[in-house]
C-alpha cells in the first residue's frame, strides 16, 4: 500500500510540473522544434497602418533571420478586448499588444501615467524627438519595470484633438459647460477640468449615439479615429489642440523578452523599431489627408494659434501639481527633461 501511495504521489508531481511548464511564456511562444511564435493582438481595424505594419514585421524578421520567427497578427479584438490583451501578455496568450498608453499605464502604476501629461509634447515632431532621442522611451520602460511589462517601441496613434457638434474651442471660456467625452482615468478628468470643460467618462460603444443625440458635446481622440468613424458628419467642428501625444506603446512581457537568446532579441527589437518608425511616418502623413477630407466635406477645422496654445498650457499647470503629489517632483522632472 505504501508503494502505491509513493507512485501516486510521483505521478501527481509529474502532472504539476507538466502543467507549470505548459503555462510558461517560453513554451507557448517557442516550441522546442519550431520558430519563435509571436502573437500580436490589438483592437485596431485590419485596414489601419498599425495592423499593416505589424503584419510587415513577419517579412522583416524572415529576411533578417530566416525560419527563426513566426509572426501572427490578430486585429479587431480577435484575441479579446484591451483588458484581455493586457493580462494576456502576463499569462502568455499574447506575445505583444499595442493600445492607448493609458490602458498600459493603468496596469503599470502612476509613474507611467506621466507619459500622458497635457502638453508634455505639443506636436508630433516634439513627441518623436522627446521619445526616441531625448530618452522618453527609456524613461517609460523605467516606470514599467516593476509591473513586468516592456515597451519595445511605439506606434503613432495621433495627437489628441477635439471634435464637437457645437463649435470650435479656442480657449477655456469656449469649453465652459461643454460635456467632453473622455476615457475613464483620473488624469484625464483633471486635464479636462483644467481646460475648462465638463469631462464625461464614457465607454466607446456609447459615444456615437451619445454624440448624435447631444448627450455629449464633444470628444477628444486622434484624427484617425475621427476619420475611421466619420465623426465629422455628426460633429462638424474640429479643433487642433494637440493637448496630448497618446501613443500606442508596443508591449510584451519583460520576463519573456529577457528569456530570448540575446542575438534573437536583438533581431526582434531591431525589426519592431523598423516597422514602428515607418508606421509613424505613414500615419502622420495620413493625418493631413484626414484634415483635407474633413474640410472638403463641410467640417470646420481650426488650428490653435501659438498664443492660444500657451494659454491652454498655462491652464493645465494645476494638473502637473496634481501629478507631483502622486509621483513626486523627481519623476515629473525626469519627464520634463525629455521635452525638446
Amino acid at each position: 500500500m505504501k508503494k502505491v501511495k509513493v507512485i501516486a504521489l510521483m505521478l501527481c508531481l509529474a502532472m504539476i510540473i507538466s502543467v507549470a511548464s505548459g503555462c510558461s511564456n517560453k513554451e507557448t511562444t517557442k516550441p522546442a522544434d519550431g520558430p519563435i511564435v509571436i502573437k500580436i493582438g490589438h483592437t485596431d481595424s485590419s485596414q489601419r497602418s498599425t495592423n499593416i505594419w505589424s503584419e510587415a514585421l513577419g517579412e522583416v524578421l524572415e529576411k533578417e533571420a530566416p525560419g527563426k520567427f513566426k509572426v501572427e497578427v490578430y486585429s479587431d479584438g480577435q484575441l479579446g478586448d484591451t483588458p484581455d490583451l493586457v493580462s494576456g501578455i502576463k499569462i502568455g496568450t499574447v506575445t505583444m499588444m499595442f493600445d492607448l498608453s493609458s490602458v498600459i499605464t493603468s496596469a503599470a502604476g502612476p509613474n507611467a501615467t506621466c507619459i500622458d501629461l497635457p502638453y508634455l509634447y505639443p506636436s508630433f515632431q516634439d513627441w518623436e524627438k522627446g521619445t526616441f532621442e531625448n530618452g522618453g522611451l527609456e524613461l517609460f520602460n523605467e516606470t514599467l519595470k516593476d509591473s513586468g511589462y516592456y515597451c519595445i517601441d511605439m506606434y503613432y496613434n495621433g495627437m489628441r484633438q477635439v471634435i464637437s457638434r457645437n463649435k470650435v474651442y479656442k480657449n477655456a471660456a469656449d469649453l465652459k459647460g461643454q460635456k467632453v467625452r473622455i476615457a475613464q482615468n483620473d488624469l484625464n478628468i483633471e486635464i479636462w477640468k483644467a481646460m475648462g470643460a465638463n469631462p464625461t467618462p464614457m465607454a466607446w460603444g456609447e459615444v456615437i449615439t451619445s454624440l448624435s443625440q447631444g448627450q455629449i458635446n464633444a470628444l477628444d481622440h486622434s484624427l484617425g479615429v475621427f476619420n475611421d468613424f466619420n465623426l465629422h458628419e455628426i460633429a462638424p467642428y474640429v479643433t487642433l489642440t494637440n493637448h496630448a501625444s497618446s501613443p500606442f506603446p508596443i508591449i510584451c512581457s519583460r520576463e519573456w523578452i529577457e528569456s530570448l537568446n540575446p542575438a534573437d532579441r536583438e533581431v526582434l527589437e531591431r525589426g519592431v523599431k523598423e516597422v514602428a518608425k515607418k508606421q509613424r511616418a505613414e500615419e502622420f502623413a495620413k493625418e493631413q489627408e484626414y484634415l483635407k477630407r474633413f474640410k472638403e466635406e463641410g467640417a470646420e477645422v481650426y488650428e490653435l494659434t501659438e498664443a492660444e496654445i500657451k494659454a491652454f498650457e498655462e491652464a493645465v499647470q494645476p494638473v502637473y501639481d496634481y501629478q507631483r503629489k502622486i509621483v513626486g517632483d523627481e519623476m515629473i522632472e525626469k519627464w520634463l527633461k525629455t521635452r525638446p
